[in-house]
Parts: structure tokens; sequence; C-alpha cells
């Protein structure tokens, strides 16, 4: 009669293992974070104008203007603009969003020292989609007294990290833009450096040298401007890979109500099992 006793007791293990099992799965949960970088910067203090005698004399630059701006964008209407009319008043704009689960932002700056643009995603933000970027620039006008070869160069960096995020991507970019206007004539030059990083990119450090050059001569016109962007966008699609994935409060109720269903099974099973047990006895 003994062996009579062995299905009384593997409903309630069954029916408990259930229950540990769904609680289990309600608290599974995945603890990856989006972490999404990027950033330009041109070091404005190494910033210097060579100039070159190609036989003519030595050429000489007056400005007749200056410009400075820069501006961000957190999403589609949040923005953020400052501009000023001289190279060493500096502007400066910032935006940044932070919720329970993540924050964004974006920063750009002009400066004696620096022209940066910068921009950052961070958190879980299971699906939907999060982006932020700026830019700032700086810029003048010219005459040239002279003729010869004028250089145009400034260090530069520029970073970029998806961290573990698998739907995300960034960009940094720096550049310089030189022309010359004479009359009815017109040429321009420039070198624009880009990192862009999408899924599976590794991180990106970069610094060197940007470096533009023309040959003006005696009464001509210029202008120069120097430009650095970062951007940062993710979507998370609630794998875990743009982020932690909080499971909907639905799921939590459920699984609750089944755990809880589970454990009432198993105790009236065992009161209803319990007369057989004891004639088995």
């Amino acid at each position: 009669m003994k062996y009579l006793a062995k299905p009384i007791r593997r409903p309630y293990f069954k029916t408990n293992l259930f229950s540990i099992l769904v609680l289990s799965l309600c608290l599974a949960q995945s603890a990856e974070a989006a972490t999404v970088s990027a950033s330009a910067v041109i070091d404005w203090s190494t910033f210097k104008i060579t100039a070159i005698d190609i036989g003519n004399g030595l050429p000489t630059l007056t400005w007749s203007n200056q410009y400075d701006n820069s501006q961000v964008n957190n999403g589609y209407y949040n923005n953020a603009y400052d501009s000023a009319a001289n190279w060493s008043s500096g502007t400066s704009t910032t935006e940044s969003l932070s919720t329970s689960t993540y924050s964004r932002s974006a920063s750009s700056a002009t400066s004696i020292n620096q022209i940066n643009a910068n921009a950052a995603l961070n958190g879980s933000f299971p699906y939907q989609s999060l982006s932020a970027s700026s830019s700032s620039q700086r810029s003048g006008s010219f005459t040239v007294q002279g003729s010869g070869l004028l250089i145009f160069e400034a260090n530069y960096s520029l970073m970029g990290d998806l961290g573990a995020s698998s739907n995300a991507s960034a960009s940094s970019n720096a550049s310089f833009n030189l022309s010359y206007y004479n009359g009815g004539n017109s040429g321009s030059v420039n070198q624009n450096v880009n990192r862009y990083l999408s899924t599976g990119s590794g991180a990106v450090t970069e610094n060197d040298i940007l470096s533009v050059a023309l040959v003006f001569k005696d009464g001509w016109s210029g202008s120069f401007s120097a430009n650095t962007s970062a951007s940062v966008y993710g979507y998370d699609y609630g794998t875990g890979g743009g982020g932690s994935v909080p499971l909907p409060g639905a799921f939590w109720l459920f699984g609750s109500v089944l755990a809880g269903a589970a454990s009432l099974r198993s105790a009236n099973t065992m009161r209803r099992m319990r007369p057989f047990a004891e004639v088995a006895r």
C-alpha cells in the first residue's frame, strides 16, 4: 500500500516546481544598458595660418568679419541655438532629458581654445528610438594683401562608441573649408573627416591635423570655416541589445496569477487525496 502514496506527492511536486519556474521567468530581465556616444573637437589653441611666398611677396590677410554658432537637437522639436559676432565671446548650447530608465544629451560650444560637439544616449528604452545631435562652427571672411599661398591648420580629435548596443549608430565629424573670390572667378578646397559607427563597429578615437591651402593674389577675398558635429541614434527592439528590457506589467501580473493558481491547485490536490491516503495506510 505504500506505493499509493507516490501519486499523491508527484502532483504537489510538479505544481510547486511550475510555480518556481513561472516566478523565475517573471524575475528574468536583461541587465544590459545602452551607452552610445560621439564627440568632435577642433583644438583652436593649435590653429595657425601660414603664409608662403611664391615669388610675389609674402601675403597677409585682414579679417572683415567673424562669426561663431553652436546648436543642439534632441529629437525633432527640442532645439537650442547660440551665436556670436566674433571669435572671442564664444558660444554654448546644451540640451538634456532624463527619465527613470534613460538619459539623452547633446552639447556644443566654441571658445578661445576649442570648437566642440557632443552627443550621448544612456540607459534602457525598450521599443522606442532615441536620437541626439549637435554642431558648432567658426567662420569668417577676409581680404588678402600680396600674393602667395595661405595654409590654415589645427589639430582635431574624433570619438565614437556604441558600447554593447546592438541597434545603434554614432557619427563624429570635423572639417575645414576655404574659398576665394575674384570678380567672377572663385575656387574652394575642404578637408572633411567623418567617422561613422553602426551595429558591430568597435569604438573609435582619432587625433590628427586638419589642413587646407589656397593660392591668393593681391586684393582677392576669401572665406574660411571650421566645423564639428556629433550625432547618436539608438533603437531598442526589446531583445536586450539596445538596453535592459523590463517585462511588461501585464506579464508580471499574469505570472503572479499562474503561480498563485498553481499553489492553490497543489493545495486542493492534497486535500482531495488525503482520504485515499488514510485508507491506504
